[in-house]
């Protein structure tokens, strides 16, 4: 979750569209004129319409964003290329899933967050022998470089039961869905012990006090990415909360209110998987991959194709002691900038620089005003230390959404924005207001 970021003499400002542009076969390579300013980025360089290269980011979550952010300082044209148009806020679906948060304020649309074109388009396969790719429709659409951010997905391994009567929290449809379940159900078990099993948890028993909540595990610890100190002080707060904290035990099957472990337990309540995601490099057939993402080298490129770039969960960025980074927001914002730089110097025939990534801790907001955090050396975790790891949150939140999209994007996608902007239109219109909005 922390973003980052050549011109010429000043030419007119002209804004670039942000709507899909109408293609034929071949999407032709032209250099759309990139604004001066919006989006709250402050003052952009003003590009030559002749010479300023292409640049493609394919989807567009948090490494995407800021791939955006950073190619287009850097002297590049970016394009965005995203299936539904939409920057996901994923931390946020734990909140939405359990019906703290509105669904509405766990999605941005893109126009709002990067002033560059944005194509409504599933790109499904990548032709990096001929510099571009081609979407679901068949349209082609060249590059000069090329950025991977396609994410990752709920990876679901085949447990009876689990296709046909699981929810995840992965995307904004999955936390709809369990929101909607959760209104009728008398209890929720959760499968993943991971920081999306915890505070999918932590939210619901917040927001539902008399929802009985069963946390299960297989290792014999929850948060296995954090201090050992940090992850019983979650598990402590969990269980004050009432929440059935069940280490090394694994999901057996699922039936459509219960779930059984493999100790033979049957568990009632809808089921909650949140055990872990796979990556979706699928666009990229043939290239070289570590536990299921893409290799990529110190400059973020993929090994035999020099114009293309990965980052964010698809990419296996590698860490000083040769280890996989996790997959998370804060790696996805930091690799995206690094990738944008590299992907327009690679697109002006520059050379690309090794990619400086910083991880400056983990952050697990269980709902209710309590969370745990490891910043640096400082661990938020004991109380009262624990009532700042939510704080810190939604300020890290709070902090990409304005390196994204600027004052805009903060005040009509800050948590609750939404909510309230619905309810002042009601009381307007004298409507009533629902028991759901707060105050």
């Amino acid at each position: 979750m922390t973003p980052a970021a050549g011109s010429s003499q000043p030419t007119p400002e002209k804004p670039i569209p942000t709507q899909p542009t109408p293609h034929a076969a071949d999407t032709p390579r032209s250099r759309h004129p990139t604004v001066g300013k919006g989006a709250g980025w402050g003052t952009l360089p003003a590009m030559d319409d002749a010479a300023t290269p292409r640049v493609l980011i394919v989807g567009g979550g948090y490494a995407g964003v800021m791939a955006a952010r950073a190619a287009h300082r850097h002297g590049a044209d970016p394009v965005v290329l995203d299936a539904d148009g939409a920057h996901e806020l994923r931390c946020r679906y734990a909140a939405v899933a359990a019906g703290r948060d509105d669904i509405a304020d766990a999605t941005a649309p893109l126009a709002d967050l990067v002033d560059v074109e944005v194509r409504t388009a599933r790109v499904v396969a990548v032709e990096a022998d001929h510099d571009r790719v081609v979407d679901a429709a068949g349209a082609r659409h060249p590059y000069d470089a090329l950025v991977l951010t396609t994410g990752a997905s709920a990876a679901a391994p085949p447990v009876p039961g689990l296709a046909e009567h699981g929810h995840d929290v992965h995307d904004a449809a999955g936390a709809t869905a369990l929101r909607a379940a959760l209104s009728e159900a008398a209890g929720l078990v959760v499968a993943g012990g991971g920081p999306t099993g915890v505070q999918v948890a932590g939210e619901a028993a917040a927001a539902q006090p008399g929802l009985a909540v069963t946390l299960v595990e297989p290792l014999e610890r929850l948060l296995p990415g954090m201090p050992p100190a940090l992850a019983r002080r979650a598990g402590a707060l969990l269980a004050a909360r009432g929440i059935d904290v069940r280490l090394g035990r694994a999901l057996a099957a699922v039936e459509p209110r219960a779930a059984r472990l493999d100790d033979g337990t049957r568990v009632p309540g809808i089921l909650a998987w949140a055990g872990g995601f796979a990556a979706q490099p699928s666009v990229l057939p043939g290239a070289p991959r570590r536990d299921g993402r893409l290799v990529v080298d110190a400059a973020l490129r993929v090994p035999g194709r020099p114009r293309v770039l990965a980052a964010g969960d698809v990419a296996a960025v590698v860490d000083a002691r040769g280890g996989t980074r996790a997959m998370s927001a804060q790696v996805a914002v930091a690799a995206g900038a690094a990738a944008g730089v590299n992907a327009a110097r690679i697109a002006r025939g520059l050379a690309p620089r090794p990619a400086a990534l910083r991880e400056l801790g983990r952050v697990v907001d269980l709902g209710g005003g309590r969370g745990v955090a490891q910043v640096g050396p400082l661990a938020l975790a004991a109380p009262p230390l624990d009532r700042l790891a939510p704080l810190l949150h939604e300020a890290i939140d709070l902090r990409h959404l304005w390196r994204s999209g600027g004052l805009g994007a903060l005040r009509r996608h800050r948590r609750g924005a939404t909510v309230g902007r619905s309810a002042a239109r009601q009381a307007a219109n004298g409507e009533p207001r629902p028991a759901s909005y707060p105050g």
